[in-house]
């Protein structure tokens, strides 16, 4: 459940919890929403991610380790917030893993 006072540290962290990344830095990962196929928004470090989100997309959000755009990353999971979708969707990006806030 994500409130109006979420911070970004603290969202990253209690989904690192719920994924069971808790060995992980949440320092090391960045939280991502995805817009659609094609776009993507990184929420800012210290955002209040209530307020910065895109309320007109959908409510899909990404674990990313930080610097990864662009090269291939293991998934660990494919956990999923969402009714499931397209195989392709969870391929998309360079996902770690969906997560639920």
């Amino acid at each position: 459940m994500l409130t109006n006072q979420d911070k970004t540290p603290a969202v990253i962290s209690r989904a690192m919890a719920k994924h069971n990344l808790e060995e992980e830095q949440p320092e090391a990962y960045e939280l991502v929403q995805v817009i659609s196929e094609e776009r993507e928004l990184v929420i800012p470090d210290n955002a209040n991610v209530f307020y910065a989100m895109n309320t007109s997309a959908n409510f899909d959000f990404v674990l990313r380790v930080r610097g990864s755009e662009g090269r291939p990353v293991q998934l660990r999971s494919r956990c999923s917030s969402t009714l499931p979708r397209a195989q392709h969707r969870a391929s998309l990006s360079l996902r770690l893993s969906k997560v639920t806030l």
